[in-house]
């Protein structure tokens, strides 16, 4: 051990090994002659010798492989940037945003956040029988999960254990096999992942936990729970010594208890969690002796032990790091800093006049803006795909604000199902603009509601949104539903209750499965004589012919659908996640929803938990699903309109605008009876500007065109800077602004504030369905006791929908029964 010792320290002198590497070097060497300390001291140190040259070679071969993809990798995008078009024009900052996530405008590669889908859909469809098994419950959701009783046994049987439940066997080799799936995908792209025979379920670690809990509490407690026979190192696949636990632990503790900050040195460059290709291991390298132990350490120090959280939360996580690293390479975070210096590089280049038309309409004088322009995009938009966008930094306050904006969702949105029947308008453009049939729009939406239908979309490689989402919740209308887990679920609940959460899931199956039926309806054929519209929508994403004419080789499913399962399982793996991949995203037109992008375009970089933040968190809630319309529909048009095609785009242009205004008129009216009102009248420009930016999605502002103050009773700044703003406004006259009036001796109307508040911050007290019930029977009596002035207050309001709207009310304010 000297010998060795003194060439190391002799190797640090003459500089040829770092001092933190040769103090590495000496630790691993110890830790391997540990544990050979039983044998004798000449065979123990040769033996600790060969184990270090192993485990070096292991690490050596190991790089050289991820080397390879990082050049392969950067040698790709560099081509597809130079190569891409935007309105005949290169430009490689558009190509590198498009290479992070692209709604098939332009871009003809796979994006990080496409590809992510792609893999998560073909996740779900092997295992669509766990998905429709483990099913959410209708009311109780993720609590009431239908067949939960039997996660025990799916866990025992994943860890080996023969419990004798046939079903459970059955389901958990569906989670296996779908874990190795992923496993192997994942060190396909550079990662080093070991195989385990029964590993059971990926553990989580809370680094708080582990924080406060120590070093060597922790370590006393997670050895008893060990299995360290199985455990192996991930690259040399040799097993773990009892020895060398207690050293092997305490790296563990500090990688994860300072989130990997332990083995990085600050320098000037930019980065995160260090390369994806050498995370994840530890899901796998931490082997649990029974499923008890496992579950044990989940609810200590894993943040709960939700089994199917957990195994659902691994398969979302991994389609996200598979698909990174497939894309970027083995350190995708270093390749967006790569980018970054490539843009600069050309815009430097423009600015001094050694080249030009690399950065689309910069020149020499906009160059440099141009370049630092993309790299900030590039910069907002990892941080979202990484879900860094979403970490707060101050823990403490974006969870108080985060409960409270939940709460709101849960009090606001009841209704919000009926304004979502504008999907049928976009499904139907959408399919027209990609060459699929429109005939029978809404049939198909509705007929997706059936469960047959639900796990034929999974099956088919159509994403279950309920399953994606386990840790981070997603609501339409909203973007992520953060913070504590009680408020998000009862947001989640009611928008389920009130059937949005299904509408929008139905709407997106239908698209896709239209879209799988129509290429079945057109395999008879070339792709030279398909027609147009489709043709176009195909060659849009890259397809060649000899591409179409593999895929139309794959057999077609029972009900005539030409599904990407098929194409994987028969024909090319990657071919039918390029066509998934097209499916997902050209959904997104049919029923927007919250994009990376039009993430940004509201928050930017700001975090939760900063002022500005929760400022803006606060004044974009309810404006995502506005926004994102108009960024996909919009530079849909934009694109069309630049590339030439002015009378398609003005004609797809007036498309949306009739379609959307109508039904957002429709929707508009059908709410109106909900809440005791007659219909309003639609002969005033009023009405159809409201049914404008009701389809858009936004339609509170349609309130204010000809009124100065909207459905809730605020006004415009209210609605502009957020309801949690003007709730806490509300708050605060209720409470400090009457105690102020009654010292001043002023008459205060606490009692019909307090009513008012409490309509529209109770959850789910706007359900449609229920809501005029609650009001008439519950709350307008409530007021009647509160509020000495309450029928006066009750026919001001009756006069002010009069005056401004022109409405009369079948079912009055402060009536018990209607017609009273």
């Amino acid at each position: 051990m000297t010998t060795f010792f003194q060439c190391i320290d002799n190797a640090v002198a003459g500089k040829v090994l770092k001092k933190k590497d040769g103090e590495r070097l000496k630790a691993d060497y110890r830790r391997f002659r540990e544990a050979h300390a039983n044998n004798a001291a000449g065979s123990a140190d040769q033996l600790a010798r060969q184990d270090l040259l192993d485990d070096l070679a292991a690490q050596a071969a190991h790089k050289r492989r991820q080397a390879k993809l990082s050049i392969a990798s950067a040698q790709r995008l560099d081509a597809d940037a130079r190569s891409f078009r935007t309105h005949g024009r290169s430009d490689i900052g558009a190509a590198f945003v498009d290479t992070l996530e692209h709604h098939g405008t332009g871009a003809q590669f796979s994006s990080v956040v496409g590809r992510s889908k792609s893999i998560l859909g073909m996740a779900h469809a092997r295992m669509e029988d766990l998905l429709y098994h483990f099913r959410r419950g209708a009311v109780r959701g993720d609590l009431g999960r239908h067949n939960a009783a039997d996660l025990r046994n799916v866990l025992r049987e994943s860890f080996g254990v023969d419990t004798g439940d046939v079903r459970a066997r059955e389901l958990a080799n569906v989670w296996m096999s779908t874990a190795e799936w992923l496993r192997q995908r994942f060190n396909a792209a550079g990662g080093a992942i070991g195989k385990l025979d029964n590993w059971g379920m990926p553990q989580h670690h809370d680094p708080r936990a582990l924080r406060k809990a120590g070093m060597t509490a922790w370590r006393d407690y997670i050895k008893p729970l060990l299995d360290v026979a199985k455990m192996r190192h991930p690259l040399t696949g040799k097993p773990i010594a009892e020895k060398e636990l207690d050293d092997v632990l305490a790296g563990v503790w500090t990688n994860v208890a300072t989130e990997g900050w332990a083995k990085r040195e600050p320098s000037r460059q930019s980065f995160g969690q260090g390369a994806l290709a050498n995370q994840r291991a530890e899901h796998r390298f931490l082997v649990f002796r029974d499923p008890e132990a496992w579950l044990k350490y989940q609810e200590d120090f894993g943040g709960g032990g939700d089994i199917f959280s957990s195994m659902m939360g691994h398969v979302s996580m991994m389609a996200k790091d598979i698909a990174a690293m497939e894309v970027l390479g083995p350190n995708p975070g270093g390749t967006v800093e790569w980018m970054k210096q490539v843009l600069t590089k050309e815009a430097q280049e423009i600015a001094a006049g050694l080249k030009q038309g690399t950065l689309g309409k910069a020149d020499a004088g906009s160059a440099l803006d141009a370049a630092a322009g993309y790299s900030r995009k590039l910069d907002a938009l990892w941080g979202s795909i990484r879900g860094e966008l979403e970490t707060p930094v101050n823990s403490r306050w974006a969870n108080i604000l985060a409960t409270g904006r939940s709460l709101i969702t849960s009090s606001v949105l009841g209704a919000a199902a009926i304004s979502s029947i504008s999907d049928a308008g976009t499904s139907a453009l959408a399919r027209r603009f990609a060459g699929i049939a429109a005939k029978g729009t809404a049939l198909d939406i509705v007929k997706a509601f059936a469960p047959s239908s639900r796990r034929l979309a999974v099956q088919s490689g159509l994403i279950l949104d309920n399953a994606a989402h386990t840790f981070h919740a997603q609501a339409r209308y909203v973007g992520t539903l953060a913070g504590p887990q009680w408020a998000s679920y009862i947001a989640d609940r009611v928008l389920t209750v009130s059937g949005l959460t299904p509408w929008t899931q139905s709407a997106k199956h239908a698209f896709g499965l239209a879209f799988q039926v129509e290429l079945a309806n057109h395999v008879g054929a070339p792709l030279k004589d398909m027609e147009p519209a489709l043709q176009k929508t195909m060659r849009r994403w890259g397809f060649t012919d000899a591409q179409w004419d593999k895929m139309r080789q794959a057999p077609l499913h029972e009900d005539q659908m030409l599904r990407p399962v098929e194409i994987a399982n028969q024909v090319d793996e990657k071919l039918a996640e390029k066509y998934l991949e097209m499916i997902q995203t050209e959904t997104g037109y049919a029923v927007p929803d919250s994009s990376h992008q039009s993430k940004i375009v509201l928050l930017d970089q700001n975090r939760p938990g900063t002022l500005i933040g929760e400022l803006i968190r606060s004044g974009a809630q309810f404006k995502s699903f506005g926004v994102s319309m108009v960024f996909l529909h919009g530079m849909r048009i934009h694109n069309m309109i630049a590339g030439g095609e002015i009378a398609s785009g003005a004609a797809y242009a007036g498309s949306l605008l009739v379609t959307t205004t109508l039904l957002g008129a429709a929707a508009m009216q059908l709410k109106q009876p909900l809440a005791g009102r007659d219909l309003r009248p639609m002969d005033t420009p009023a009405f159809w500007g409201a049914a404008l930016l009701q389809g858009g999605g936004i339609g509170i502002y349609g309130d204010f065109l000809f009124s100065n103050v909207n459905r809730y009773g605020g006004g415009f700044k209210s609605a502009l800077s957020g309801p949690l703003v003007e709730r806490a406004n509300d708050f605060w006259n209720l409470t400090a602004g009457n105690a102020i009036q009654l010292a001043s001796g002023e008459k205060t109307h606490f009692g019909r504030e307090l009513v008012k508040f409490a309509r529209g911050n109770i959850p789910g007290g706007n359900i449609w369905y229920l809501r005029l019930a609650w009001e008439r029977t519950v709350l307008d009596q409530l007021q009647y006791l509160a509020d000495p002035e309450a029928n006066k207050a009750f026919k001001r309001q009756q006069q002010l929908w009069k005056r401004e709207y022109g409405q009369d009310f079948w079912w009055k304010p402060g009536e018990a029964l209607p017609g009273q």
